[in-house]
Parts: structure tokens; sequence; C-alpha cells
């Protein structure tokens, strides 16, 4: 069972992060990127209640799985300009890999 943060706000603790998805296989060479699956619908942004009366976004993927969740937004009129940010960011950002290991410097 995933553990989730007792800092994050209770309608996260209740995304229920993992939903029966099995894990991804890991990659068959060191050092190489295998394409996710693809889900078996189109994920979806949930928009929740904070406790603190706020709201959030959970994105959703097709499966149900939360990919990721929100800040906490004011009100309804900033969740939905949130949800439009995000689309739009998401649709025009290209990937930037940072996880290759920068080369280690030698000792003076």
């Amino acid at each position: 069972m995933t553990k989730i943060s007792p800092v994050l706000p209770s309608a996260a603790k209740h995304a229920h992060a993992f939903r029966g998805v099995p894990d991804a296989p890991a990659p068959a060479v060191s050092g190489t990127v295998q394409a996710a699956r693809r889900p078996s619908a189109p994920g979806k942004f949930e928009l929740v209640r904070d406790d603190r009366g706020g709201f959030l976004i959970r994105i959703l993927d097709g499966d149900g799985a939360v990919l990721a969740l929100s800040r906490t937004y004011p009100d309804l009129a900033a969740v939905v300009e949130g949800v439009e940010s995000v689309r739009e960011c998401a649709a025009t950002s290209h990937i930037s890999d940072q996880t290759a290991r920068t080369p280690e410097l030698p000792l003076p």
C-alpha cells in the first residue's frame, strides 16, 4: 500500500494514489527510458475541497491513479483557471531530462 505524507491535506490523503494499477516494469537496460503504457481511458482533472475551505486539482490517469496534486486554490474560479493553466502548459511543454549524472570534477 502506498504511504501518503501526513503533511498533505486530507483531500490528498484520500486520493488513493494506488488503485490496483501494476507497477511499470524496470527498464531492460540501465540508462534507457521506456515509453509508459497508454491508459485504457482518458485521464481527468478532479476538483476537490480542501479541509481549510479551498480547492485542489487531482490529475488522474485513465486507470484512476493519481498523477499529480495541485496547490490549494481559494475558490472555484481560481481552481478552474488552474486547470486551464495546466492544460496549456502540458500542451506546449518540452521534456527536460534532469536525470543525467554530472561528471565528477577531479580533486585539486
